[in-house]
């Protein structure tokens, strides 16, 4: 019986924490973590761009194989268009972190979780890797646990196309529109 009502509560702790975490659509407060380098960094130092906010640990295979992805495919294509590309890995060693990034050749942000607070926002973070990207709003456009590098350039590229409206082709509701 003690294993059952142990079962029950962790379900319910669970669907607790779901309950309160972010879900697609809504606009991230802001937070601050270290840094690789131990300065504190904070999520809206980078407001007004688009934010690829990876969920990773060096010990995760299938993060080892979206580190290449998310610098070759995301970072280094779309820097340019003011997209960003921050991971945060959860309660390990600053050093481990800084080898396994220079390893594997990682030049995009990566900032340090201490704990699962931050993750517990993010309900399914604890399934990493886990990768959602923000507007320059600050707003959650996509959400997934794993990595699809199709879907997450498609919604790159719609927040992109979204802010490029040719000004001789458009009316003053229509620019309103895109902000209201």
């Amino acid at each position: 019986m003690t294993s059952i009502k142990f079962i029950l509560l962790a379900v319910l702790l669970m669907m607790a924490g779901t309950a309160a975490g972010y879900e697609i659509g809504d606009t991230v407060d802001d937070f601050t973590l270290p840094d690789l380098m131990g300065n504190d960094v904070s999520l809206h130092d980078h407001l007004g761009e688009i934010i690829v906010l990876n969920f990773f640990a060096t010990w995760c295979p299938g993060c080892n194989e979206e580190a290449a992805h998310l610098e070759n495919d995301i970072w280094q294509v779309y820097q340019e268009d003011g997209v960003t590309v921050i991971s945060v890995d959860i309660q390990e060693f600053q050093s481990l972190v800084q080898g396994w990034a220079a390893a594997m050749g990682v030049t995009y942000h990566i900032w340090m979780a201490p704990d699962w607070t931050l993750f517990e926002q993010f309900p399914q973070a604890a399934g990493i890797p886990y990768n959602t990207i923000l507007d320059r709003n600050m707003v959650i456009r996509y959400a997934s646990i794993g990595f699809d590098l199709n879907a997450i350039t498609d919604m790159i590229e719609v927040i992109i196309d979204e802010g490029q409206v040719p000004v001789a082709e458009v009316s003053w509701g229509e620019i309103k529109a895109l902000y209201y």
